[in-house]
């Protein structure tokens, strides 16, 4: 039997900012959902943005799994896109938050300077 790769993996500072955001929200019960959308942006993201929400119930399409104690989820159709990515948490002088790294999209045509 093949070992499915998780859904995503979290990163020890993006894990400890999420539960804390759960705290501060009350919101422990919910589940993440993670958002795909086109964007035709920068190559880095392969045209694709991601969104991340707080949520009381997944919809009848949603993939659900269990990570490192937090319930995530993502519309189906877009489940082969972000299966595999991970979650992290920077902080700069100029902003911080969380980004969502996806192995599945092509960056070696990025131009913007980001890397």
């Amino acid at each position: 039997m093949q070992k499915l790769v998780p859904l995503v993996s979290i990163s020890p500072i993006a894990r400890q900012r999420l539960t804390q955001v759960l705290k501060d929200e009350k919101a422990e019960d919910s589940y993440l959902r993670i958002e795909v959308y086109e964007s035709g942006g920068c190559a880095c993201s392969g045209g694709y943005r991601y969104a991340m929400s707080l949520e009381k119930d997944p919809r009848p399409s949603d993939i659900v799994e269990k990570v490192d104690g937090l319930t995530v989820m993502v519309d189906g159709r877009n489940e082969n896109l972000i299966r595999g990515s991970r979650i992290d948490f920077y902080e700069s002088i100029q902003r911080r938050g969380f980004k969502i790294e996806n192995p599945n999209v092509r960056s070696d045509s990025c131009g913007c300077g980001a890397h």
